[in-house]
């Protein structure tokens, strides 16, 4: 161990080359690990969570939805493989008493969710069943940040009332902040508080409405097919009994809450976990390539060992010592390199891979890291030890350094042709998603996210008991944000276009044959007036709203293009009219047409979509039916959006004091998190693929050199025999050039297959690409006559007379 450490330290310039390559391979290794541990490997806060499954309706171009209430009953009495069934849903809440007024978010569970789960709070104790039916007195949960953050860690607070819209609540326990329902793992927005769900008495035949989120725990024993199986044949009489409601493509899909956690970024981190394996076994090829090398020059070394007795196992064991203690050394780097890759990436909080902010080097990952650096170390250090241990003694020992050639040029050659072949597959798997992440970006979204504000907002039903009184405020807050200095346009949402899901109702057009279930579907939205100003989503034919859509005035409605084309091919939809739900007589009248936004991602098309005025909207065919007491808003800025926070929250307050805000961010954000994943894989690949090709020039750089001055001779002879120095560049780089094209036919081959893994990260782009297969191997034959040029100039210079008298 001494003497290998000496002899690498008596080498700095080999020591230092060498101890980054490996840093940098392992470093990247241990980064993507600790990822994968965090997201992948540490098991869901919940107890069994693989007996945890969710339950998602699909429909006709809904491949994935919410469940009504009277299905959710069905389901609780009907399903016996199912030991707990219950649902869900969210809403938010003014928090006042505690200083500023706070806009939390409540998730309003049934009492069975606990134990559907299987968790139990840290402090008190959760709700009951009577606790969860209407009329019962109000409680809640707060959840662990909450309780930290606007209570100081109070342990006395069960028991004490907190106030939520201006209501009294008994806190009755206090929930771990690791506690999560499967669908917040990738949102942004923190649940604050649990309440009880409350949910009323269920009108069997009323299955119209479905906005429950419902996920259950399978009994012990119990498979997954066979809770399917058992759904499926619960669903498969829903259409036969109530044809209005349904359509033959209805049915509930059961999901484990793992798939629906991980389910998207599993496939991704597993091709990352590739990829930096790959990025790991080019260092490891090329550091290889450097004990080669030095294995050539330290020859006489060992060849003088071997004549005082040395044994082959004691040489190899001797060169295997230096390979671990150069390994663990890079390893140590590698685990700090590592750490500031996973700072980096919690800095960068990609929204879609769930518990991104738990990602830490905790013992696991130091573990896998100590491992995987003696790994390394046994595999680059194992075939130059053989290769020296095998080595005559005697050509070393003449004193001619001439005949002592070199014995591993096929090995160091066949290293720098994998270390190109792996460079391509990376190379092009980069710039794949780099084509596919710039076709997304240049997608048109349907607005302009520059210069806006958002911000969520909440009227509590206690101060606002009808329509009338909601529209009234939230006319209000929309004039006073207008009015706001710096202000453009405002106006508000129920659904903010790629942070929310919104569901479709069913369209009747007049014309219609009169009774059943719609044959038209479309997404809704309700907005004040300004709303698309704010968002400047373009009108494409008639109006907007304005103030005086009210409740008493036409019943109006706004569609997008693809309704349009949809609804009314080839003719103006103005004028025409259109009416919601099932056996609706309110009739409205479609004033205007607004392009198609994306809603759903720019990756998803636009689907059929109606904007109602928020004024004239209700939740029930009565007026006095509520209106929409959550709306987010966009307001458009003539500087630097996030400035107007203040402002905003000014205007908000003058019309309710206790109104608190929420959510508050740019629209530009907001669309960098509908795309962070997509983000996200490009910059990892980027960075994996130029790693990959700077090793990879490096490999072919020190072979050339290498190879030149083993040629030293060579090249003299035939310097004084009348070759030129542009002879002794073209054998130089042809020898370069012929390595470049083994390893990048090989390397295509391999990305072509390989293209397959990374398929479903494209957009718009084929996983075969001809420009990308084009450009790659141009590139990387380039990067390597380059790499090969340099010492190829060298090896010009040479001067004949010099090299033939010191021979």
């Amino acid at each position: 161990m001494r003497y290998a450490l000496r002899v690498l330290l008596a080498q700095p310039s080999f020591t230092a080359v060498a101890l980054l390559t490996l840093a940098l391979g392992i470093g990247a290794n241990s980064a993507i690990f600790g990822i994968v541990n965090a997201v992948l490997l540490r098991p869901l806060p919940y107890g069994e969570p693989d007996r945890v499954v969710m339950l998602w309706s699909h429909w006709t171009n809904w491949h994935k939805t919410w469940v009504s209430e009277p299905e959710l009953a069905d389901y609780q009495t009907t399903l016996q493989s199912l030991e707990y069934v219950a649902g869900f849903s969210y809403d938010s809440f003014n928090l006042t008493g505690t200083g500023e007024p706070v806009r939390v978010r409540a998730a309003q569970v049934q009492a069975a969710m606990f134990a559907a789960l299987d968790v139990h709070p840290i402090l008190g104790r959760v709700f009951t069943a009577d606790e969860d039916r209407p009329g019962a007195a109000h409680v809640a949960l707060l959840t662990e940040g909450l309780w930290r953050s606007q209570f100081g860690s109070d342990p006395s607070i069960v028991g004490r009332t907190i106030q939520l819209d201006a209501t009294s609540y008994t806190v009755v326990g206090v929930t771990s902040s690791a506690l999560r329902l499967p669908i917040d793992f990738a949102s942004r927005t923190i649940t604050h508080l649990w309440l009880p769900l409350r949910l009323g008495p269920v009108d069997p035949t009323d299955r119209q409405n479905h906005g429950l989120t419902v996920l259950g725990r399978l009994r012990p024993g119990v498979s997954l097919a066979r809770a399917q199986a058992e759904v499926d044949a619960l669903t498969g009489g829903f259409f036969q009994q109530f044809p209005n409601f349904y359509d033959r493509a209805f049915g509930v899909t059961v999901v484990p809450a793992s798939v629906e956690v991980f389910g998207d970024v599993r496939p991704a981190l597993v091709v990352l976990l590739l990829a930096v394996g790959a990025v790991l076994l080019i260092a490891c090829a090329n550091v290889a390539n450097l004990l080669l090398a030095r294995s050539d020059a330290r020859q006489k070394e060992i060849a003088v060992r071997v004549a005082l007795g040395a044994s082959p196992w004691q040489i190899v064991r001797q060169l295997m010592t230096e390979s671990l203690v150069l390994a663990a050394v890079g390893g140590t780097l590698g685990v700090g390199l590592g750490w500031a890759l996973t700072r980096a990436l919690v800095v960068l909080n990609p929204l879609k891979i769930p518990r991104v902010q738990d990602v830490a080097l905790d013992g696991r990952v130091v573990a896998f890291t100590a491992v995987l650096s003696i790994a390394t170390g046994l595999l680059f250090g194992l075939a130059p030890a053989l290769q020296s241990s095998r080595s005559s003694m005697q050509p070393a020992l003449k004193q001619g350094g001439r005949d002592s050639r070199a014995t591993t040029g096929w090995l160091r050659r066949s290293l720098v042709v994998f270390e190109i072949a792996a460079s391509v597959v990376l190379v092009a798997a980069a710039m794949l998603l780099a084509r596919s992440f710039a076709r997304l970006l240049d997608v048109d979204a349907g607005f302009t996210p520059t210069h806006v504000l958002t911000l969520r907002t909440s009227l509590p039903s206690t101060h606002y008991a009808d329509g009338a009184a909601m529209a009234r405020a939230y006319a209000e807050v929309g004039r006073r944000l207008r009015e706001a200095p710096g202000v453009v346009a405002a106006g508000g949402v129920t659904g903010l276009p790629l942070a929310t899901t919104r569901g479709d109702t069913g369209v009747a057009l007049e014309g219609d044959p009169p009774g059943g279930r719609p044959d038209h579907a479309a997404d809704w939205q309700v907005v004040t007036p300004g709303y698309f100003e704010a968002m400047r989503i373009p009108l494409r034919a008639g109006r907007t709203f304005t103030e005086a859509d009210r409740a008493d005035t036409l019943p109006v409605v706004v569609v997008n293009e693809a309704m349009a084309a949809k609804f009314w091919p080839g003719q103006s939809p103005v004028g025409r009219r259109a009416a919601l739900g099932i056996n609706s007589n309110r009739w409205m009248t479609v004033v205007g047409v607004v392009t198609d936004v994306r809603h759903r991602g720019l990756d998803a098309s636009a689907r059929p979509e109606l904007y109602r005025p928020h004024a004239q909207f209700r939740f029930g065919s009565r007026d006095a039916s509520p209106n929409v007491s959550a709306l987010t808003w966009a307001i458009r800025t003539s500087s630097d959006p996030l400035a107007a926070t203040s402002a905003a929250r000014a205007a908000i307050r003058a019309v309710d004091p206790t109104l608190g805000i929420s959510d508050v961010e740019t629209m530009e954000q907001v669309l960098a998190d509908s795309t962070s994943d997509r983000r996200l894989n490009m910059l990892l690949f980027t960075l994996l693929g130029g790693l990959a090709l700077a090793l990879a020039a490096v490999g072919v750089y020190g072979v050339v050199a290498y190879s030149a001055t083993q040629r030293t001779h060579e090249i003299g002879v035939r310097m004084a025999m009348g070759a030129r120095p542009v002879d002794v560049l073209r054998l130089l780089l042809g020898e370069g050039g012929r390595l470049a094209a083994i390893g990048i036919a090989i390397g295509s081959t391999a990305a072509l297959i390989a293209s397959r893994l990374i398929r479903g990260l494209l957009f718009n782009v084929s996983a075969t690409d001809p420009a990308t297969f084009a450009v790659v191997p141009l590139a990387l034959l380039a990067v390597a006559l380059l790499a090969s040029y340099l010492p190829a100039r060298r090896a010009m210079r040479v001067d004949p007379m010099i090299v033939l008298r010191d021979s």
